[in-house]
């Protein structure tokens, strides 16, 4: 029997497949822009360099941008509930996949297409629905700046910071140490059927069973100040594919956590999950903060602009998976 989540997930799926607005519950997941496959290619007419402030000349511009980034954001939320016909078994490598119509993602092979426990998914958060309480607590951070952080050009419309040892998070009794983080636009995680601007991956390694864990941070646009860790990144990141650089800056990946509520904590959801990226690995902890960060428009633009190799707008995310089984878990 399928649960309220993947309910939910084949009537979007069906809304998606006729291309057409969809209404689910209170919230509408479609876009009055034309629906466009993964990878595509999208075009506006201003920089994303300019000021985006309400008040300077380019109002008229803002409001097309943000219809762009809704746009964007909303034209992505499809389901995926059954392997591909077309897949074959084995294991995608990295350079024979994309986002595009050839290679994206209902091509992917091996777990991507077979396995029950993948990611992203859809969060329920005005449901009715009885939530189950995580029991892990609250996260404690030792991240501090570092220089010198090599980034990397993934070849897959991203950029990739790498850190050295030393970053360490802290959860339950989990003790993680931060690898890496990089972004996709729109979000691929979706919560009551809506995807953000952009979602940050932090990704760290469990110090003790080895296994991978994922911070999943929401991006939205209006913010008046540049996020300094994903500016630093834009600037910094090779237009080469597999290409890095050294960034001659400090990055602290601090910049990318939400702020605490007036309680103190960063409310978040855990689930298993995977990568959401060939080779699609299971096994992973994802944590997905519930309260996103805000980034100048002019920010978010930038990163689509690098993901269409800087001559065009694109967007880099994989299509919601179906919950199956598992059990979201909710840290308020």
């Amino acid at each position: 029997m399928l649960s309220i989540a993947d309910k939910s997930a084949a009537s979007l799926q069906r809304c998606d497949a006729r291309r057409m607005p969809c209404k689910h519950s209170n919230y509408i997941v479609s876009s009055a822009l034309t629906h466009r496959p993964h990878g595509q290619r999208l075009k506006v007419q201003a920089r994303a360099s300019d000021d985006l402030s309400e008040g300077s000349s380019l109002g008229r511009a803002l409001i097309d941008r943000r219809r762009l980034l809704a746009g964007a954001a909303a034209s992505v939320v499809t389901f995926v509930g059954c392997p591909c016909p077309l897949c074959k078994p084995g294991e995608a490598k990295a350079s024979s996949w994309s986002y595009g119509e050839i290679a994206g993602p209902p091509t992917w092979k091996g777990v991507c297409a077979t396995g029950k426990q993948q990611s992203p998914v859809n969060i329920p958060v005005n449901t009715s629905a009885p939530k189950v309480e995580a029991e892990m607590g609250e996260f404690d951070f030792a991240y501090g700046s570092f220089d010198g952080c090599n980034v990397l050009n993934t070849g897959h419309g991203t950029m990739q910071v790498n850190f050295p040892s030393g970053n360490l998070a802290y959860i339950g009794n989990m003790e993680l140490e931060l690898l890496q983080f990089h972004f996709h636009a729109p979000s691929e995680h979706a919560m009551d059927g809506r995807r953000f601007a952009m979602e940050a991956h932090l990704v760290h390694k469990n110090k003790e069973s080895g296994n991978l864990a994922v911070l999943g941070v929401m991006l939205e646009p209006g913010g008046l100040i540049r996020n300094p860790a994903l500016q630093t990144a834009l600037e910094v990141a090779p237009e080469v594919p597999l290409a890095k650089l050294s960034s001659p800056r400090a990055i602290n990946p601090l910049m990318l956590l939400p702020k605490k509520t007036k309680a103190g904590s960063r409310p978040y959801v855990h689930y298993a999950g995977s990568l959401t990226t060939p080779p699609c690995s299971e096994g992973v902890d994802w944590f997905v903060f519930m309260q996103p960060i805000r980034v100048p428009d002019g920010q978010i633009l930038d990163f689509m602009r690098y993901v269409g190799d800087k001559k065009t707008y694109a967007t880099n995310t994989r299509p919601l998976q179906l919950l199956n089984s598992r059990v979201i878990e909710y840290e308020l």
